[in-house]
């Protein structure tokens, strides 16, 4: 722990991040938020993120995540559309259709590693064109499920 920051902070901050994440993906949600709703939400947030903080230390998970993979969602509303159309022609077409795929990611710490690819997991999944389907710890790469041929555009973001 950094000097002059009480014992007990981080936790404390950790708990929090988690609740405001969960808490903000549980109102995006809501059509018409009343303050039962939003009540009822930020009670089981409350939950979630202990579980989360409790499930990360017994993993001892260490993530260093980095400010910049926010931009990654900027590739995802675009392709999320179209391979949503792309996708129901192709599986209506061949119910067996895709391929596994690797996808290498950049030398970095094993924390900011481990981070990338949880993160990236996430980004890669908002689309049905790609699914990660494995991310096996302490290796730099993605296994993924493809639909289609050739290189999503979040792929090039995460990879880099």
């Amino acid at each position: 722990m950094p000097p002059g920051i009480p014992p007990g902070v981080e936790k404390v901050a950790e708990v929090g991040l988690w609740w405001l994440a969960l808490f903000a993906v549980y109102v995006t949600t809501l059509s018409s938020p009343a303050a039962p709703e939003l009540a009822a939400g930020a009670s089981v947030a409350l939950v979630a993120a202990f579980a989360a903080f409790a499930a990360r230390r017994a993993m001892q998970g260490a993530w260093r995540p980095r400010a910049g993979w926010v931009r990654w969602a900027a590739s995802v509303p675009w392709p999320a559309v179209r391979d949503s159309c792309r996708a129901l022609v192709t599986v209506f077409r061949d119910p067996d259709a895709g391929h596994r795929e690797t996808l290498r990611l950049p030398g970095e710490s094993p924390a900011t590693t481990a981070a990338r690819q949880a993160v990236a997991t996430v980004a890669i999944g908002c689309t049905p064109g790609s699914m990660v389907i494995a991310a096996p710890e302490g290796e730099r790469i993605l296994v993924l499920h493809r639909l289609f041929d050739g290189p999503a555009p979040i792929d090039e973001r995460v990879s880099r």
